[in-house]
């Protein structure tokens, strides 16, 4: 088992990853939401293969298409599932059954049909923050996951037990403009995500789609490398582009 993740592992660095972690589908995941366990999406599966990439502060790089009026093609989460997939054919390739998750399991809610935070979080990739975002010790947030799952039993990794870098900060509680995380509250428990999610499609639909996301507990938290911009492609709007008259205007004639 051991040496079949070595190889893995290495398979996945050529393509840029700075990590990669195994969890075990039959421990753990008391997080997951309704059919939305591991099980739940490839029911022989016995391991979560979890990499992650260093996005920098360009995360909202984008290449400027829209699919079902719904804006989903960063670039980097295009580049993510076509390495996906290569994983997937590899472990094909040596005998084994692989799925990639994709998709919603409720569309209303936006709700993923497998978390690749809590299955980052379960394979000890990094911990849940705050605003309920993966925070890594190398990067903090400013990373995307991909996630494989497979039949394959490969040694798994245990969630971070001694890394808790929220523990005495406030930043994302102090800078978050809706006031939508609760301090007193141990995360990812004091975030309020549906008063997030309303905000950032409300402001969406106030801008006609030139602000697509808030970014504020992604671009400031303090936690690893806060390195400059890793692409130069279009990117989305981000809340905390605007100058502070214009951020306040628009906050102001939002019903949040």
């Amino acid at each position: 088992m051991m040496l079949m993740k070595n190889e893995i592992e290495g398979f996945l660095k050529k393509f840029g990853t700075f990590k990669m972690a195994v969890a075990n589908p039959k421990q753990g995941f008391e997080m997951a939401k309704k059919g939305c366990h591991p099980t739940d999406v490839m029911k022989n599966c016995n391991s979560v293969i979890v990499f992650a990439f260093h996005a920098g502060l360009d995360y909202y790089t984008t290449l400027d298409y829209f699919q079902k009026g719904d804006a989903e093609s960063r670039v980097l989460h295009i580049y993510r599932d076509w390495v996906s997939y290569q994983l997937a054919n590899y472990l094909e390739d040596r005998g084994y059954k692989a799925v990639v998750p994709h998709g919603l399991k409720n569309e209303k809610e936006k709700i993923a049909s497998l978390s690749f935070k809590l299955a980052a979080y379960e394979a000890g990739l990094g911990i849940f923050g705050r605003p309920s975002i993966i925070i890594t010790p190398e990067y903090g947030p400013r990373v995307n996951l991909g996630v494989v799952l497979t039949d394959a039993s490969i040694q798994p990794n245990k969630p971070m037990k001694d890394f808790n870098p929220c523990q005495k900060c406030d930043t994302c509680v102090r800078l978050c403009p809706i006031n939508a995380i609760d301090k007193k509250m141990p995360p990812p428990k004091g975030f309020n995500r549906s008063r997030c999610v309303q905000f950032v499609y409300q402001m969406r639909e106030k801008t006609n789609r030139r602000i697509m996301v808030c970014g504020y507990c992604y671009n400031y938290c303090p936690v690893g490398e806060t390195s400059k911009e890793t692409f130069h492609l279009g990117r989305w709007g981000a809340l905390l582009d605007l100058n502070k008259q214009k951020r306040k205007e628009l906050l102001q004639s939002l019903n949040v």
